[in-house]
């Protein structure tokens, strides 16, 4: 679980001393944004906890799926949410559902859930409205204008879609969950999703070290590193030494970066010999950070697509900052200095020198961002000012920024060619390692709900014989979603649509588990605008402990 909830303090109605209840108040109040949260601060910081703070979070269903989805957002403390479901609680539910009880039987069950999840998080508001999420639906689109968020759960296609077309309007993020027996599909839905931190795995970091810029280049040329004291040439940082090992070997070849394996084991014999003693930390460190050395400098591919997006959504504050950073890069030929230095072996005072060089510079070109952010909006008529903080943040963040742009399920449900940015479904068929005949079946039992109103095998016996009949019209409903594909020679393959069948639409807890715990990891992805999102289609095989993104 991402976050948890802590105990509640003794009550202080027993002080006699009303001072004292409220510093025990005012403490309780602390403790809930400062200590409860600190592990998950440090992932999204307290930006991305006040971003969850602010959501409100609209569920359709109450199913096992959606209340495991909504568990893992109550607890890292999501603002509010609403839960819409219009059935009552059976004996099936009390077998897959965790958050229900055998006292809940016959009861409300979105006022059921609602009640357990609450107590989960007291910081977090929760209601629930009694009435069917296709009714909800069909009320139009207001009903989802105060959300940030949904989440729905076991909708069949055309509900599907025409909530996907009102959130698309909206700008609301929705996650799509649909779980039976040990198999399911989670998809995300959105137009455009702006993220300045989606936080990689890279460590090739921000330093310049291919083309230092004045400031440090005089800091490295001020270090003497010839100096005979053993303790002092042990604590040269290792930004200094690939910087210098660079310029010999551009003396010694006449090349600018290395390239070739001999280039790259030429600048480390330079390195080598220029260490002391097999005991100097900080030159095994530039060994290791070689490679940052021979990287020449770039702007990735995806920060560079966001530079020259024309976007209708200029007047936003991730557009009209990545309008200004576009023409400082205009301006300068690079994007804004992260300012982020990591830790090194180093003396104190050359790496504390070494922070106030980094961060001056940062600080000067986030400086040049704003007064181009106060043009645009000048331009643009804005006059509500964009936080200095955002900007700040996204000038750190340069470097990963990306704009994640999902088809529509409209465009899904009408197959076009991979060259369109459809599913390959040739390919796809011909990879023994795919997932995507339980996609093909998922979609067939869809459009059966449609026709018949239950689940395949849901009104069935338990012998073969009784599920036979549902079996074919599954069958029949499979081969339109295929060849809707127009591929030849691609059938949907039976022991997936007999499994399907089998488990008659049954919704089992750890399948749902495991969807609710990716659901809610993607959801607090959609809400803070951190990390990369899922992009945009998972499907779930419990049967083999698999699973598999197609982006459809």
């Amino acid at each position: 679980a991402i976050g948890g909830a802590r105990q509640a303090a003794p009550s202080c109605s027993c002080w006699p001393c009303h001072h004292a209840k409220w510093l025990c108040l005012r403490h309780l109040e602390a403790m809930a944004t400062d200590d409860k949260y600190d592990r998950q601060l440090r992932l999204w910081g307290s930006h991305g906890q006040k971003a969850l703070m602010d959501a409100n979070v609209c569920v359709l269903g109450a199913s096992p799926c959606a209340t495991e989805t909504l568990k893992n957002l109550v607890l890292p403390g999501i603002g509010r949410f609403t839960i819409v479901d219009g059935s009552k609680v059976e004996a099936s539910d009390l077998g897959n559902n965790f958050f229900l009880e055998e006292a809940d039987f016959g009861k409300s069950q979105a006022e059921a859930t609602c009640k357990w999840l609450r107590e989960l998080n007291p910081d977090v508001e929760g209601s629930h409205i009694e009435r069917d999420p296709a009714q909800a639906i069909g009320d139009g689109i207001d009903f989802f204008r105060p959300f940030s968020l949904v989440v729905a759960s076991q909708l069949t296609e055309r509900l599907s879609l025409q909530l996907d077309v009102f959130c698309r309007e909206l700008a609301i993020p929705v996650v799509l969950i649909t779980s039976v027996g040990f198999v399911g599909k989670l998809r995300i839905c959105v137009t455009e999703h702006c993220v300045c931190e989606t936080k990689p795995d890279s460590e090739l970091g921000d330093l310049r070290l291919t083309d230092p810029f004045s400031e440090l280049r005089r800091f490295v040329d001020s270090v003497d590193i010839d100096c005979p004291d053993l303790a002092q040439h042990a604590h040269v940082p290792y930004i200094v030494i690939l910087i210098r090992g660079l310029d010999t070997f551009r003396q010694n070849t006449g090349k600018q970066l290395p390239s070739t394996r001999e280039d790259k084991e030429q600048f480390k014999d330079i390195i080598l010999k220029m260490r002391r003693t097999d005991q100097e930390t900080n030159f095994a460190e530039a060994l290791e950070n070689a490679y940052k050395a021979w990287v020449p400098y770039s702007i990735p591919e995806p920060v560079q697509k966001v530079l020259e997006i024309q976007t209708a959504d200029s007047r936003s504050d991730f557009w009209v900052v990545a309008r200004a950073v576009a023409q400082f890069v205009r301006d300068c030929g690079k994007l804004p200095l992260s300012g982020v230095l990591p830790d090194m072996t180093a003396s104190t005072e050359s790496y504390v020198k070494l922070q106030e060089i980094y961060n001056s510079r940062a600080e000067g070109d986030c400086a040049a961002i704003n007064a181009h952010v106060a043009t645009i909006h000048q331009e643009l008529g804005i006059t509500a000012p964009i936080s200095r903080e955002f900007v700040k943040r996204f000038c750190q963040n340069a470097q990963h920024v990306e704009v994640f742009s999902f088809r529509s399920l409209e465009e899904e449900l009408r197959p076009c060619n991979p060259e369109e940015g459809g599913l390959d479904l040739e390919a796809e068929a011909g990879d023994e390692d795919s997932l995507v005949q339980w996609y093909l079946a998922l979609r067939a039992a869809d459009q059966f709900r449609e026709d018949r109103g239950h689940w395949p095998g849901a009104l069935c016996g338990d012998m073969e014989e009784d599920l036979a009949g549902d079996l074919a019209a599954l069958t029949q409903a499979a081969a339109k979603v295929v060849d809707s594909y127009k591929v030849e020679g691609i059938t949907a393959d039976s022991k997936h649509l007999q499994e399907i069948v089998r488990c008659g639409g049954c919704e089992i807890h750890t399948t749902s588990s495991v969807l609710g715990g990716i659901a809610s990891q993607e959801a607090v992805k959609l809400l803070t605008k951190q990390y990369s999102p899922l992009c945009n289609t998972l499907i779930y095989d419990g049967l083999h402990g698999r699973m598999q993104t197609l982006e459809i």
